[in-house]
This record gives C-alpha cells, structure tokens and sequence, in this order.
C-alpha cells in the first residue's frame, strides 16, 4: 500500500515538473532525462509492488495449505482417539474375569494420541505471522488444555479440546479465504462450541473450559 501511494506521489511530481520544465523553455535534452530518470523510479516502484503483492498471496496460499493440514491432523487425532475409547468400552462389557487388568495394560500402551505435528505448523512461523490473533492465542490455550487432560479418565474434556481446535482451525480457513471477518469468526466459534459444556460432560472430571478471549472490539 506504501509503494502505492509512492508510486502515485511520483506520477503528480513528475507531471508538475515537467511542465515546469516546458513553461521556462528548458532544453528538450534536459525534460528527456527528468522523465527517463521518473520513469525509471516509476518502474521500480511498480515491479516492487507487484512482487509484494505476489509474495502476501503466496503466503496466504501456503499458509492455508498448512491450516488444512492441521485439521486433518486433529481429525484423524480425534477419530483415533473415539476408535480407542470405543475399544476399550467393548472390553469393559466383556464377562472375562481379568478383564480389568487387560484394560490397563492396553491403556499403559496405547495412551491418547497427541497432535504433535499439528502443534508444530502452528509453530511455524508462517503461520503464527498471517492467522489473526483471535486464532493464535485460542489454538494456543486449547493446546494447553489438551496437555492438561490427555488421560483416559479425562477422555471427554480431551475430546472436546480436539473438536474446538477442528473448528477453529476451520474458521480461520474461512478467515484466510476472506468469507468472514474477525468478528463473525468469533461469533460461529462461540455458537459452535456452545453445547460442548453438555455433549463432552464427564461426570467423573471438572470440566477445563476454554476461555474465548474479546480481541475484536
């Protein structure tokens, strides 16, 4: 936007100029090199512009192709871990009379799986510079919270941590793409995510809310 209004500034000056030039009967030698000279700068300006502008979309390109790739990486985290659950609650209606102990051991090695590759993009610096801030610090607190509650006896809260960062991640998506804005993402976050309190309950836990905080205004 700089090199925009650069660029313009330069087009006034030069046309001022010249004509400047032409109304004191200058030398016609001396207005060829002002304006080979401006339109020069002029040039330069322009292909800087349209490389910035080229390298904002690029980024913006390859930083969704990662938020992408992050929610395919919550998906199949959250899919593992109902398909898990799942298993072990078929072994808790079994009559085998150790049964209890072949659930420990199956929990001992399988523990709830963690996104670490998805924390990661999150890391990556591409990232963390484009997304809006509303996105960044919420993925950052759900990922604490996921930390918080990666246990068996906590799998409800874990679960729901999972599908909040799915829907986050989705919305940013939307976010990038330019469907919404930022106060209409925060909007859908809170409405999607309103029932989770209920849906995720585990009456044996205290549930971990995920604070939404009011970047907007």
């Amino acid at each position: 936007m700089n090199n925009v209004f650069i660029l313009i500034g330069l087009s006034v000056v030069s046309l001022v100029f010249l004509l400047i030039i032409r109304k004191n009967g200058k030398k016609l030698e001396i207005t060829h090199f002002v304006s080979t000279l401006l339109a020069t700068l002029i040039g330069v300006l322009l292909a800087v512009t349209l490389s910035n502008n080229a390298n904002i979309k690029k980024e913006k390109a390859d930083t969704i192709k990662l938020l992408n790739s992050a929610t395919q990486i919550i998906n199949m985290t959250y899919d593992y871990t109902v398909g898990l659950e799942s298993y072990i609650l078929e072994l808790e209606k079994d009559s085998t009379t150790n049964k209890d102990s072949i659930i420990t051991i199956i929990k001992e090695k399988n523990p709830l799986p963690y996104p670490d590759l998805m924390e990661t993009i999150i890391s990556n610096e591409l990232i963390s510079k484009n997304i809006s801030e509303f996105s960044y610090i919420q993925i950052n607190s759900i990922i604490i919270n996921l930390k918080r509650v990666r246990e068996y006896k906590r799998i409800n809260n874990y679960k729901r941590s999972l599908k909040e960062l799915e829907i986050l991640l989705e919305l940013e998506i939307d976010f990038q793409n330019g469907n919404i804005n930022l106060e209409a993402m925060k909007d859908r976050f809170i409405a999607k995510t309103n029932n989770f309190s209920q849906k995720f309950s585990d009456p044996n836990t205290i549930n971990v809310e995920t604070e939404v905080i009011d970047l907007v205004n």
